[in-house]
């Protein structure tokens, strides 16, 4: 039994190069050596309430361009560059941003690898900077920070469950020091169809769910800690996916649980994202 599970988890890695993978986080899957990986992802965000009888809006759509170059089969790079639209409304008044967000440059590098019965395990921590390439109080922060955590990855010929834990080390600009902040994501993917796998298998289709959690320390504007920043938020992310030999799609909404942020901060009330993703 142990062997013909070994044989069917590879015949399942033979089928298919690009696996199943998580919407809004990493995962620790490997690429390739001289691996490409190519991801555009659409991201649309609504957030609102009432303030003082004031209603405020915040609509922010990014596209996300990730490159993924895999160095050896244990080192891979990534860089990340997001084009940002953010339309601001409060009561009659309402401005809108646009142009190149903040980008990210970032290496995971595999450290455990366990293959047996059918499933593989994997561990990867990363590190990176992200770089104030967007416009300082519109469509970037203006400072340059540091991140880095480690992602769990556990496949089998059935499903795949991914974990990360990230911490961002956020730096001061210009008088603004955002609070640092940490995140935990995990999610699963279930392979929904075809319920058998063989040879002549090119695709699969695979429902997703995510849990989010994030918590941000308050801002500091020179030096006085902001009352109305930082906060808890837990999101839930249902998603569908759509897995071939050389690509993925996918789409999910991210909906909040729990939003506890401190003093006026601004709830969020959802996110759309959809993406594709090419191996060459």
């Amino acid at each position: 039994m142990s062997a013909l599970r070994t044989l069917l988890l590879a015949l399942y890695f033979a089928v298919t190069a690009s696996w199943a993978a998580p919407i809004t986080t990493n995962t620790a899957l490997p690429i390739s050596a001289d691996e490409i990986i190519v991801r555009v992802q659409l991201v649309a965000t609504h957030a609102s309430d009432n303030l003082g009888g004031l209603n405020r809006h915040v609509d922010r759509f990014e596209v996300r361009t990730v490159l993924g170059y895999g160095l050896t089969s244990k080192l891979a790079v990534f860089g990340m560059l997001p084009l940002v639209n953010v339309e601001h409304t409060i009561g009659d008044v309402r401005t809108s941003d646009s142009g190149s967000g903040d980008a990210e440059l970032f290496a995971r590098y595999e450290v455990s690898r366990s293959d047996k019965q059918g499933q593989t395990f994997r561990i990867a921590p990363f590190a990176g900077l992200r770089l104030p390439t967007g416009k300082e109080g519109e469509t970037g922060d203006g400072s340059l920070d540091v991140f880095g955590g480690v992602i769990a990855t556990l496949a089998s010929t059935q499903w795949v469950l991914d974990s990360q834990l990230r911490h961002d080390f956020n730096r001061e600009s210009n008088g603004l020091e955002r609070g640092d902040a940490t995140s935990f994501d995990a999610s699963f993917q279930y392979r929904l169809s075809p319920s058998m796998v063989v040879r002549d298998t090119r695709a699969f289709v695979y429902g997703v769910l995510e849990l989010s959690a994030d918590y941000r320390e308050r801002n500091r504007v020179s030096g006085v800690t902001d009352p109305n920043s930082g906060g808890f938020l837990l999101y839930l992310t249902p998603g569908l996916q759509y897995s071939a030999r050389r690509w993925i799609v996918d789409l999910g909404v991210k909906i909040p649980l729990v939003s506890d942020l401190n003093g006026t901060g601004l709830e969020p009330d959802y996110s759309v994202l959809t993406s594709i993703r090419v191996n060459f």
